[in-house]
This record gives structure tokens, C-alpha cells and sequence, in this order.
């Protein structure tokens, strides 16, 4: 699933968490057409070094920020690793990494993922349903698994940030508590950022009050729908954030099953092109009300929360926000408990 990076702040902001530099050494062997191997620094997203594979051999030194995460590589593959002292060495031909048992560990977390990872790519392009649906679960689990057995050390800073994505409030709270050593890591800097916006959508809350157009120019407000005695489910999205298709389909699904029974959807887009946010609302089949002010700063950021797509709340006949990012079937789960079978 595409997700919406965290807004400029997270290019804007300084990374101060990691104060300490240390040895970064890795050498190894690579077939020899990969050319190149590049050393890619996480925290800054870009390359920082590429040697030439001179005989089948390369190797990196360098002063690196300490517990860093680093990729190591070419484009069609590459080797996590974490700045931590100890010399690494990489094989290519044999797919193997050693070095410190923190980064043995990661190693095979990482492999663990990547392969779960290529059989979803696999059910999503045969559009198997079912099959996506259990390897996202079992995704899932082991991401959480991977932060709760290494609470001590800093591999959940790589991996947080999509435990932060489906993990409930109260359980994000205790894995990314300020006593955590990962909790400062730079790079998991938008799972921190996505717990303080867990609390502008915790159940119980009044819905935030937010106005903006609809897709015939109309100036509308949520309170329109929200606290007069119907559930509402507000849809953040955007049409440049569509690879979670399977996830639309299920709204169509959830919309035409519930609608008739009383459930209201709004969606709040995250666009800035109009043509575009109006064709995928035609092509996507999307019937209920639309709303989006085109803004690169939309108002919806800062009143709900939204630094990453897609995100949903349900709202309470009340006005009171029931649960939120409710995905992988838990939106035909709740609205079946609400309206029935």
C-alpha cells in the first residue's frame, strides 16, 4: 500500500537524534555485472558513496552516524544493515550478510518481510483476494513481532513505522514509549508523528469540525452529516495514492451494503488537481458526497490528523468518532456488528 509521505517537515526537520559517529566497514562480493554498489543512507533517503565492483570485490569505510540504517547495493537488490561498529561483509552470490548479531538479526528479519512482501505482489496481480488478504495479516504479525522481541536494542526503528500504520492506539503507546531506545531514532520519526494524530481520531472524541467543497464547488461542512443520529465514515484519500485499489473496492462494497441501512460516507480527498480528483471519483464509481479544498496544505492535516493515505473514521450518530483506520475486512466487520448481516 502507497502511503502519503510525511509533509515537508520531515525534509525540513534536522536529524539531532543521533548525536555520535562511528566506523561504518563493509566489504564483499557481487557478481560482476553489478557494476556499481551504492551505500544508501535511510535516514537522508539518497546515496551517500558507490564504489566500482573492481574483480568481483568492493568495500566501504566511513564515518557514519551511529545506529543508522544503511542499504547496500544496486537497484534490483540490496542488504539492510545498521551503523553499529562492527564490520559487515556481504555476498551477493550467496545472498548472506554477517557481522554483529544485531545486524544478523536484521538480516533476517529483513528477508523475512521482503519474502511475504513478493508473494502479496504476487496475489495482488493474480487478484487473489484471499490469498492478499492472509499474507497481509501474517505481514502484519510478524512486523509486530519483530518491534515486541527487540525492545532493547534499535531494530524497531526501521520497522515501527509500519507497525504504527494498523497497531492500536494503546498498544503504539507502550512499543513506542519515550524509554524505548529507538523512540528518538530519526527514522521513526512518522510513526511518532502518526501516534500524536491517533489522538485527534481516538474513539470517544467529537468529531473535528472541517469545511470545505464539494466536487460541484459547494461550500460544505462535516456537521452537515456528523451528530444527526446516522453513522458517517469519513474517507481520506487521494487520487494520486491509488495503489490501495483493493481497499476502494471494498468501500463501493461497504457503501452499497450499508448505505441503504443508514451509514453515510464522505470523502475527504487529498488533491490539488481537480480534473484529476474528479475523474478518479468517476472511474473509481464512487457515489457518496466528495470533498477537497486543492490545497498542498489541506486543512485536513492539521483538524484530523491525515499525514499518510488512506485513512478512515468512523462517526457515531452522537458525533462521537467510534474507530478509525478500520482495513483488511475490519470495516465489514464493524458495520456488520452496527447494521447487522
Amino acid at each position: 500500500m502507497k502511503k502519503l509521505h510525511i509533509l515537508a517537515l520531515m525534509l525540513l526537520l534536522p536529524f539531532v537524534a543521533v548525536a555520535q559517529q562511528t566506523a561504518l566497514s563493509v566489504e564483499g562480493t557481487a557478481p560482476t555485472e553489478m557494476k556499481m554498489i551504492y551505500l544508501f543512507d535511510l535516514q537522508q533517503q539518497a546515496p551517500v558513496d558507490s564504489v566500482a565492483n573492481t574483480s568481483g570485490g568492493f568495500r566501504f569505510n566511513r564515518l557514519t552516524e551511529n545506529d543508522g540504517f544503511y542499504k547496500v547495493g544496486s537497484r534490483d537488490v540490496m542488504f539492510l544493515l545498521v551503523s553499529d561498529g562492527t564490520p559487515v561483509s556481504i555476498n551477493f552470490n550467496r545472498g548472506t550478510l554477517t557481522g554483529s548479531e544485531l545486524n544478523e538479526r536484521l538480516h533476517r528479519y529483513d528477508l523475512m518481510t521482503s519474502s511475504i512482501e513478493m508473494k502479496m505482489q504476487y496475489a495482488y496481480m493474480a487478484n487473489n483476494k484471499q490469498r492478499l488478504d492472509s499474507l497481509r495479516g501474517a505481514w502484519q504479525t510478524l512486523h509486530k513481532t519483530i518491534v515486541t522481541e527487540n525492545t532493547d536494542n534499535i531494530i524497531p526503528a526501521y520497522f515501527i513505522n509500519e507497525v504504527a500504520y494498523f497497531c492500536p492506539y494503546a498498544e503504539m503507546k507502550q512499543l513506542l514509549a519515550p524509554d524505548k531506545p529507538y523512540y528518538n531514532h530519526p527514522v521513526a520519526e512518522p510513526a511518532r508523528t502518526m501516534l500524536s494524530d491517533y489522538e485527534l481520531k481516538m474513539s470517544g472524541q467529537p468529531f473535528h469540525e472541517l469545511t470545505m467543497n464539494d466536487s460541484f464547488g459547494r461550500p460544505r461542512q462535516l456537521s452537515e452529516w456528523c451528530g444527526k443520529g446516522k453513522y458517517v465514515l469519513l474517507h481520506f484519500w487521494s487520487s494520486a495514492y491509488l495503489g490501495y485499489l483493493q481497499e476502494m473496492r471494498r468501500l463501493v462494497y461497504c457503501y452499497d451494503e450499508f448505505h441503504p441501512k443508514g451509514l453515510e460516507v464522505i470523502g475527504i480527498a487529498m488533491d490539488t488537481n481537480k480534473q484529476e480528483w474528479l475523474r478518479a471519483i468517476n472511474e473509481l464509481h464512487m457515489p457518496w458526497t466528495q470533498l477537497c479544498d486543492l490545497k498542498r496544505q489541506s486543512a485536513a492535516i492539521d483538524a484530523w490528523g491525515i499525514h499518510q493515505l488512506p485513512v478512515n473514521v468512523l462517526i457515531g450518530p452522537d458525533g462521537k468518532i467510534v474507530a478509525s483506520n478500520l482495513f483488511n475486512g475490519n470495516l465489514e466487520d464493524k458495520l456488520e456488528e452496527i447494521f447487522g448481516e
